[in-house]
């Protein structure tokens, strides 16, 4: 019987003050193995509320909770419990950003690892990443800034299969699977064909792998694999403020004629009380911050598009371009046509 999902948005706990978000096109390694398996992700995107356009933008970031439950609902229309294991296994590190960046840098594993836990914070605010070392026995483990009510196995278990390739590449004939213990919230989803690691059940809040300090000496050259990562690829880094984090989840939704203050805390992952309670700390409002994302989309369409103005006003949730008007002019105290008109009237006297 398949596994239903509730929407994760509304299925979370928040432990800290800010939105735990992940940069969207993370996932582009599981789009690309559904595509190679013929497994269309569109419905799955959209059932987490995530736009089919978006994994290709760098600059857009999303709350955790969409991504955790996209991976899980990814593994079953798959029909394959070790679909985030294979994923991490085979992934071209060279091509995901957050090793892509620490790769280039990196001389030893010590120093990839270490870059790694740095640079994760340019691509998601959703975890706490540390490298340890006690002893004889080291340990890389994160832990996630918020507790989903579903467990992320998949999640969990693509970065076990991330971390067993890279220190096979890098150990080569030095590799031992029965040294390493990988403790996740699911051990199921990791399949045999890893080999003899050590696998624990752990929770829902991160990943552990632990394995011999003396590999942290171990060379690193980026030989070991294939693609050349572009060096000046740059990114935009995750917002940190809850206002910022806040308008960056909604702002895939503004075209939703039922956003409501209801459904926007719900896509935050908040209960509409509570976040109500902190935005009005900070100064704002649930409402007024809809609002402004959407007259910052409208005056953007205006100004740099010569779309119709009912095209403009479903872009930004009204159904009625009468309804768009009253509420644009409130905002800006002009009419649609004359913002539209005063502005190229603007850009042509600079010219």
């Amino acid at each position: 019987m398949p596994r239903k999902y509730k929407n994760s948005m509304q299925n979370v706990q928040t432990t800290t003050s800010e939105m735990p978000l992940v940069r969207l096109r993370l996932i582009n390694p599981f789009i690309a193995e559904l595509q190679r398996r013929n497994v269309d992700s569109i419905p799955l995107l959209e059932r987490v509320g995530l736009p089919r356009e978006m994994p290709i933008a760098d600059e857009v970031f999303v709350p955790a909770s969409s991504v955790y439950d996209f991976l899980e609902m990814a593994a079953e229309a798959a029909g394959d419990r070790y679909l985030g294991a294979t994923v991490g296994r085979d992934l071209d590190l060279e091509s995901w950003p957050p090793f892509a960046e620490s790769m280039d840098a990196a001389t030893s594993i010590n120093e990839l690892l270490s870059h790694f836990v740095v640079n994760a914070n340019h691509h998601a605010t959703s975890v706490k990443m540390a490298l340890q070392t006690e002893g004889v026995r080291s340990k890389f483990h994160f832990q996630r800034a918020l507790h989903p009510n579903t467990p992320p196995s998949q999640n969990d278990a693509f970065y076990v299969g991330l971390l067993v390739t890279l220190f096979r590449r890098a150990l080569g004939d030095r590799w031992q699977a029965n040294l390493v213990l990988a403790e996740v919230c699911d051990p199921s989803v990791i399949s045999a064909d890893f080999g003899a690691l050590t696998l624990a059940q752990g929770d829902n809040r991160g990943v552990s792998f632990s394995f011999p300090s003396e590999w942290l000496f171990e060379p690193f050259s980026k030989h070991f694999f294939i693609r050349e990562h572009d060096a000046n690829q740059e990114f935009v880094s995750p917002p940190l403020s809850l206002i910022d984090s806040f308008r960056e989840a909604l702002l895939p939704h503004i075209h939703e004629t039922d956003l409501t203050v209801e459904r926007g805390a719900a896509i935050c992952g908040y209960e509409k009380r509570k976040l109500s309670k902190i935005l009005k700390n900070k100064g704002t409002t649930l409402v007024g911050e809809i609002a402004r994302l959407r007259e910052e989309r409208a005056v953007k369409e205006l100004v740099e598009s010569g779309r119709k103005i009912a095209d403009i006003a479903q872009s930004v949730g009204f159904k009625n371009p009468t309804v768009f008007s009253r509420a644009f002019k409130k905002w800006t105290g002009q009419s649609p046509q004359e913002y539209r008109k005063n502005s190229r009237n603007s850009q042509g006297r600079k010219q």
